[in-house]
């Protein structure tokens, strides 16, 4: 029978011991911080929805003249540069009487305007109108303008974070620190409806006025957060 060391038979009646060994880390001093940078940003994009809804009983009738409606508002909205105009949701449904029977049909078609001249989105919705009324209005940042005020933010939140991890370091009587694990996160702004109500004289009206548009801000925040080793630092 062969001999087993007297060391390997240990471990194998201790089997907890023998895994505490195997398992020992090295022990960092760890600490996790967390440093923001914001800024309110001017909106650049106004989108405006407008719709045309029709109900009766022949779905086929409602539905043509539901399209001639919106293709003409298409065709004059495409007829102005400072606008972007696409057809929205395009809904279909029965209309139901008490005792749950479809009595007729209902179809609404919405028309999507955006740009970032508010006063030229404004202008055409209310040329738009009363052919399509108006059922939505977003105020927003474009793409462009939020990475541009991400990436000043992004050097500021940075500079944070190194501060506070200088801090931490220097009042727990640390040398320095060394960077470790680092997320990056981007909040992004929420869009802005306005609620939208045409007045009686604008209903009666050949043409409404001029859609209001006053954009306001939105407030974009990048936040640093990850872990720092403390010790010598580098």
């Amino acid at each position: 029978m062969p001999r087993v060391p007297l060391l390997v038979l240990f471990l194998l009646l201790h089997p907890a011991l023998a895994a505490a060994q195997v398992s020992q880390q090295p022990f960092f001093n760890v600490v996790t911080l967390d440093a923001s940078a914001a800024a309110e940003v001017p909106t650049d994009t106004l989108t405006i929805t407008l719709f045309t809804e029709e109900q009766g009983p022949d779905p086929t009738e409602l539905a043509a003249r539901v399209n001639t409606r919106l293709d003409q508002a298409l065709a004059k909205a495409k007829a102005d540069p400072a606008v972007h105009a696409q057809s929205g949701l395009y809904q279909t449904n029965p209309v139901y009487d008490r005792a749950n029977q479809i009595t007729g049909w209902r179809i609404r078609a919405e028309l999507v305007l955006e740009g970032r001249d508010f006063k030229a989105v404004g202008a055409l919705a209310g040329r738009l109108q009363p052919a399509l009324k108006v059922s939505a209005m977003m105020f927003s940042l474009s793409r462009e303008a939020r990475e541009k005020a991400e990436a000043a933010l992004l050097t500021e939140a940075l500079g944070r974070y190194q501060e506070k991890a200088r801090a931490v370091a220097k009042g727990l009587g640390f040398p320095g620190f060394t960077l470790g694990q680092i997320a990056i996160t981007s909040d992004r702004p929420p869009l802005q409806p306005i609620a939208y109500r045409r007045t009686a004289m604008a209903a009666m009206a050949d043409a409404a006025p001029p859609v209001p548009t006053e954009g306001g801000n939105n407030v974009v925040t990048v936040t640093v957060s990850g872990s720092v080793i403390l010790g010598p630092g580098k």
